[in-house]
């Protein structure tokens, strides 16, 4: 069994690693490769950045859980909002990796929209 009372590689590096390799990942999958649309891409990131916000909420729970606190098994309602807000605030707390990597994804993107555009307008001046 692994001790996740401290920061170490299976609590914190390797959860990290995995949100910024999908930062890189969901994307790909979630962006038109043929766009020629700012706004498409734009929209694209923003369902990247929810899918890896709920990629950092699920983590947050299967680490408190492997630490033995039940977190989302609480018995009342204000416990369990707590739990819910906890979990919140550790996933956004997880995008101070994810979302300049997601940041320059977006770049990436918006660089490839520009350079499609540009070639459909060579096209039609020839």
């Amino acid at each position: 069994m692994f001790v996740l009372d401290s920061i170490g590689f299976v609590n914190t590096g390797l959860p990290l690693i995995v949100l910024g390799v999908l930062a890189v990942m969901i994307p790909r999958f979630v962006v038109d490769h043929e766009t020629r649309s700012h706004g498409k891409v734009m929209l694209g990131i923003a369902v990247s950045a929810v899918i890896l916000f709920g990629v950092g909420y699920g983590i947050s729970v299967v680490l408190t859980n492997a630490r033995g606190v039940h977190a989302m098994a609480l018995g009342s309602r204000p416990e369990l909002g707590t739990a819910l807000w906890m979990h919140s605030r550790l996933s956004l707390m997880a995008a101070i990796v994810w979302a300049p990597i997601l940041g320059l994804v977006w770049f990436g993107q918006a660089q490839g929209v520009e350079a499609r555009r540009g070639r459909d307008l060579a096209l039609e001046g020839q």
